[in-house]
């Protein structure tokens, strides 16, 4: 009876200890990782209607004063203040927001005159027919069609590679789908978007990694507009799983500072998912996120060091910083905007 006991009170010990071995994490905090799938973030309401209606109103002004300081200044449109002015109030206005009609023509001849008395640079082309996608364009369009090289790429401009950090072949390939999705907007540019698309063939093809968070978003748009579903899906679970904790993401794709230009263009692209659950969350919190750091006269703070690859930290160049920074924070500031209007409903 004694010895019964005995096998009984090992077998008992044997089995706790296999127990307790298994409940045992793996020593190497890497694989821990590894074996502990990241939580989902939990399910957050949108803001209101309300909330985000005020906030947008703010920004436009922001966008609407900045903008006419910029066309008093500058003889030009650039590709980041009247493509994005004129964009933003469109949009604005098909969602019921007041928008003086007669500004908005204003600006408009101003930015008309410059892109046919002017040549404007490929990415204020491009930009500006996605800005005014009913109005014909052919000025623009025949500029992007006898601009593309015998390989079928455009050479971006200075902003996008000798001055940022995204790198000489993440601004090209970027280049490359902003131009054949502009190509592809207006009715009678399709026979030219063929044309170009087939020139681009061998450049599409490559297997390149992008490294900022706005070649996955146009990456995004371009599947879609020439009807890749599966593509467009793909990146855009690729670009929620990467949203940061405090809801927004990152310009350079990697780094630990979310960034309103980054975050505005991502919700451009979201929105057209936002019956996906996962993709509704990742909306919200960086809704939530935008209208928390709005600063009181409707912009953004951005931090430009993160985009810019040059060194404007040294008191000589104060001016180029101050400069750059204007410059990328009407950027970011009309993205957000752009961004946050998709939350709106069309009225």
């Amino acid at each position: 009876m004694n010895k019964m006991r005995h096998l009984t009170s090992l077998l008992v010990m044997t089995m706790a200890a296999m127990t307790t071995a298994k409940a045992v994490p793996p020593a190497n905090p890497a694989e821990a990782a590894k074996s502990t799938p990241a939580k989902a973030p939990a399910p957050m309401p949108p803001p209101s209607e309300a909330e985000l209606r005020a906030g947008i109103t703010k920004s436009l002004g922001f966008l609407a004063r900045e903008g006419e300081e910029w066309m008093t200044a500058k003889n030009c449109n650039g590709c980041h203040h009247l493509p994005e002015l004129l964009w933003s109030h469109r949009e604005a206005k098909q969602r019921g927001f007041a928008v003086d009609a007669k500004k908005y023509e204003e600006w408009l001849a101003w930015a008309i005159e410059r892109a046919t008395d002017k040549r404007p640079g490929l990415e204020e082309a491009a930009l500006m027919i996605l800005a005014l996608p009913d109005r014909p364009a052919p000025e623009l369009t025949n500029l992007l069609v006898a601009e593309q090289k015998p390989d079928g790429s455009w050479n971006p401009a200075g902003q996008f590679t000798g001055l940022q950090k995204r790198g000489a072949g993440d601004a090209q390939a970027n280049t490359l789908r902003l131009n054949l999705i502009a190509l592809a907007t207006p009715p009678h540019a399709m026979a030219e978007a063929d044309g170009a698309r087939v020139k681009a063939t061998a450049i599409l093809q490559k297997k390149d990694a992008p490294t900022t968070m706005e070649s996955l978003v146009f990456r995004t748009l371009y599947a879609r507009r020439f009807d890749k579903p599966e593509d467009a899906k793909a990146l855009v679970k690729d670009i929620v799983k990467r949203q940061r904790g405090d809801g927004g993401w990152s310009y350079i794709l990697g780094e630990n500072m979310s960034d309103v230009l980054a975050t505005g263009q991502v919700l451009y692209v979201l929105q057209q998912d936002a019956a996906d659950a996962p993709t509704a969350t990742a909306i919200a919190r960086a809704q939530h996120w935008l209208l928390k750091a709005q600063r009181a006269d409707g912009s953004w703070p951005i931090d430009i060091t993160h985009i810019s690859q040059n060194d404007r930290s040294g008191s000589d160049k104060a001016k180029s910083f101050k400069d750059a920074t204007g410059i990328y924070t009407y950027w970011g500031c009309a993205w957000a905007t752009i961004g946050l209007l998709q939350g709106v409903p069309v009225k």
